[in-house]
This record gives structure tokens, C-alpha cells and sequence, in this order.
């Protein structure tokens, strides 16, 4: 047996953390929750789906007086995506990926979910409730508030392998997700915004202001725009 001291041994033990600590950073990037029925590449499947943007409002303004410190700005984002992760997938949502400073979620995409839009509100409403938690719990430190809005939009969406087969990714396109990123940007502080496509199928378990038409950019036509103001029931 090779003792201990070897230096071939002692660079294997090294290879390997530093091959587990890789594969800990991956299980993380992966989304939770995937389907048994996941298509190959160059194949897709179509489901009925609720896409949710978060994103952080002003927060580009707000980051300027740390242009010389760029990593307190990420542990700041950071905290505020920890939150906001957990309260996507206690609903039984996945987090596709972060964009910027905010998030994309989708709900019945990587599995069927007949409830998704109901699952996707509930989960809006708990992105701004926990960041409003962490609020009350940080923004003294800081120095200021984290102001978060939201976007959703239903209908169908395409799960498929995107890119070349050599950069291929899983990933979730369609209207929905679209609809949902613009949604966000017309989002103010606190506020969780529903297209018509979400409103109209959720059966009166939530209470919204209807915010009248609005054009959607990149978008023919315009859509009705709902600001909810109460979820009447919440999920366990």
C-alpha cells in the first residue's frame, strides 16, 4: 500500500475534492424537478406552462455608489436570489436561469402541473413577501431597500435542447416567456403582474385589478394587464 505521503497519491486526493467540489457547483446550476420524459436532442415537448420574471427594480441606479466594490454587490444579489429561489420552488416551480439580477421560473414546462398558474402566483407573491423579510432584516446594514417587481404569462411552451449539439442546453421557449419579460419591466415595486393569459385561468383564486390594455413590445396587438391585489388562497 502506498503510504500517504506519496506525492502521486496526495495529487489524486487533490484531483478528486476538487472534482466533487465541481460536481457540487453543477447539481446546483441544474434545475430541480426535472421530467422522467425529458426529449432528446432534436427532439421537444409542448406543455401548457405559466412563465414568472422577477427582477430587481432602480437597482442599476442604486448600484452605482458600488462601482468600486463589485463584490458586495454580488453577495447583495445573491441574498436577494437565495429567497427568491426558495419561494419559486416551494411552489413546485424551476428556475431556468438568472437573468441580471432577477430570475426566469417556469411551472408545468419540465412537468405536467395542471394548477401552474395558481403555482406561479403563489410563488410571485412569495418572492416579494421574502424579499420584503429580508428587508426588515438587512436594509439597515445596507443602507437601503431591495425593490422587487414580477411578470407571469401563460400558454404553450417548447422544452427542447437549444444550440449546437456540442453547446446544447435544456431550455424553455414560447410566448409566454416573452410576454412575462416585458411584463416585469412595466412592474413597480411590490408588484406582482398577470397577462390575461394568466388571469383568466386561474378560477377566481385570486383577486386583480384590471390595468386595462397595454401594447407588449415586439408583440402585435395588445393584451389585458392584471395587478393582483390578494391571493385568496395559499398553497401549503
Amino acid at each position: 500500500m502506498q503510504s500517504t505521503d506519496d506525492p502521486q497519491v496526495l495529487l489524486f486526493a487533490r484531483d478528486l475534492a476538487r472534482l466533487n467540489r465541481l460536481r457540487r457547483a453543477y447539481e446546483r446550476l441544474v434545475p430541480a424537478r426535472l421530467d422522467t420524459e425529458t426529449p432528446g436532442v432534436g427532439e421537444a415537448l409542448v406543455r401548457d406552462s405559466t412563465a414568472l420574471f422577477t427582477d430587481l427594480r432602480h437597482f442599476t441606479r442604486l448600484m452605482e455608489g458600488f462601482a468600486d466594490d463589485p463584490a458586495t454587490v454580488l453577495r447583495i444579489v445573491n441574498e436577494h436570489l437565495a429567497v427568491a429561489v426558495n419561494a419559486v420552488t416551494r411552489c413546485g416551480g424551476v428556475v431556468e436561469k438568472f437573468v441580471g439580477d432577477g430570475l426566469l421560473a417556469t411551472f408545468g414546462a419540465r412537468t405536467t402541473q395542471p394548477d401552474h398558474r395558481e403555482r406561479a402566483v403563489a410563488a410571485a407573491m412569495g418572492v416579494v413577501g421574502a424579499n420584503e423579510a429580508l428587508n426588515r432584516r438587512r436594509s439597515a446594514t445596507w443602507g437601503f431597500r431591495l425593490e422587487v417587481g414580477t411578470g407571469l404569462a401563460s400558454g404553450p411552451v417548447v422544452l427542447g435542447f437549444l444550440g449546437p449539439p456540442e453547446r446544447a442546453e435544456l431550455a424553455v421557449l414560447g410566448d409566454p416567456v416573452n410576454v412575462a419579460a416585458r411584463l416585469v419591466a412595466r412592474a413597480h415595486p411590490g408588484e406582482v403582474l398577470l397577462a390575461d393569459s394568466v388571469y383568466h385561468g386561474l378560477a377566481g383564486t385570486v383577486r386583480a385589478e384590471l390595468l386595462g390594455r397595454r401594447a407588449v413590445r415586439g408583440r402585435a396587438g395588445k393584451i389585458r394587464l392584471y395587478r393582483v391585489v390578494i391571493v385568496e388562497r395559499t398553497r401549503e
